[in-house]
């Protein structure tokens, strides 16, 4: 069951990942005006103008980059490491459980993952695979044996950052 669930969480953050350029809002193109047809000769000698009126110009939306997700923040005092993964030294609060720990720092993304990169290469695990999506998160999917472990840093207002720790 615990094998299921970690499948679909990380199903999940994967999807959302590569989603998060697909479903972005679109800019609509303007219309082009189409040509008046030239008036047609009559039995006056006289031709008749028609008037051709302006286009209208229909001001297009800028597209909105999403948001950050809302998040349940953890409130706990943050562990030094959980499942033999460490947690980043100077986290502000953390909290989980034997599925997912999750932790809140000021630091940026590369930061981040610099120090997964480096703390779990220490423990014999390999980055598999990351990505970034349009809102900023990124997944990084490390494995070691047949294990895997996935680190989701997600931005969050004021400069903190949400990262998520999945086995």
């Amino acid at each position: 069951m615990k094998t299921i669930g970690k499948t679909i969480l990380l199903s999940v953050l994967a999807a959302t990942l590569a989603s998060c350029n697909a479903f972005a809002p679109q800019a609509t193109a303007t219309p082009v005006p189409t040509a008046t047809s030239a008036p047609t000769l009559t039995h006056t000698p006289e031709p008749t103008g028609t008037p051709t009126q302006e286009p209208t110009q229909t001001p297009v939306p800028p597209t909105e980059t999403p948001s950050a997700p809302d998040l349940p923040m953890p409130s706990g005092e943050p562990s030094t490491e959980w499942e033999g993964i460490p947690v980043m030294p100077n986290a502000i609060a953390g909290e989980g459980d034997s599925t997912g720990y999750s932790f809140t720092i000021k630091a940026t993304a590369e930061e981040i993952q610099s120090f997964y990169e480096t703390e779990l290469a220490k423990l014999g695990w390999g980055l598999f695979t990351s990505g970034q999506g349009a809102s900023g998160a990124t997944l990084l999917m490390f494995m070691k044996d047949v294990s895997i472990v996935s680190v989701s840093i997600i931005p969050q207002p004021d400069g903190v950052m949400y990262v998520l720790l999945v086995k």
